[in-house]
Parts: structure tokens; C-alpha cells; sequence
């Protein structure tokens, strides 16, 4: 009976454990994002070199370079867990996606969106 009670303590401590650790997660990936990021790859959506800025507050500024010209896009951020949504203003209108975050680290974000494609890009300084 007792070597019973000792797997169930066992197993509620592991429970309690993995949720902390899914908690962490998720307020590691709201930390780390905050900064500035620059495109290094992306499948068919911003430019390589376009920087993107992620702010404590939940903003979020685009500035993407085409041809000599730049142009800057503003909108919010939101992330849970590894999930990231955006909504960007373009003129009137607002554009939301979820991206998913495959890998975020001090210096890499590689992530999905939701049409399947990938992007990585790398922390500036």
C-alpha cells in the first residue's frame, strides 16, 4: 500500500513538474522575442534583410527594404506558448496571421506560417 502512494505522489509531482516547465516555456518565448530581428530566409513572404521589432508592450514594426525604398508596417504581437500572432496595419486595412515558433532562442527565431512556410532569422545587436 505504501510503495502505491509513493507512485501517485510520484506522478503528481511529474504532472505539476511538466506544467511549470509548459509555463516557463511560455514565458520564455514572450521574453525572448523582444528585439530586433533581421530576415534571413524566408519562403515566399518578406525579403531577406527586412527587420522586424518586437517591443515589451506588444508592438510590433516592420521595415522592409525593396529596391533603395523603405517601408515601414506597424501593428501588435501576442505570444502563448509557441504561438505568435500578429496583426499589422497596411493603410486601412489589418492583416492577422499566427506563425508558429519552431525555434526561438537568444540569437534564432526559425518559424511556420500558416500556409506552411518557413522563415529563420537572427537577433540583431
Amino acid at each position: 500500500m505504501n510503495a502505491l502512494k509513493l507512485c501517485a505522489a510520484v506522478a503528481v509531482v511529474c504532472l505539476i513538474g511538466s506544467g511549470v516547465r509548459a509555463e516557463d516555456k511560455k514565458a520564455d518565448n514572450a521574453k525572448l522575442i523582444v528585439g530586433k530581428w533581421e530576415m534571413k530566409s524566408s519562403e515566399g513572404g518578406l525579403p531577406k534583410g527586412t527587420m522586424i521589432e518586437f517591443t515589451k508592450d506588444g508592438k510590433v514594426k516592420v521595415t522592409v527594404k525593396m529596391d533603395d525604398k523603405e517601408n515601414m508596417m506597424e501593428g501588435t504581437y501576442k505570444v502563448e506558448g509557441d504561438k505568435l500572432m500578429v496583426a499589422i496595419k497596411v493603410g486601412e486595412e489589418e492583416h492577422k496571421q499566427t506563425i508558429e515558433l519552431l525555434k526561438l532562442t537568444d540569437t534564432e527565431m526559425h518559424t511556420k506560417n500558416e500556409q506552411g512556410k518557413m522563415s529563420e532569422l537572427t537577433k540583431k545587436k
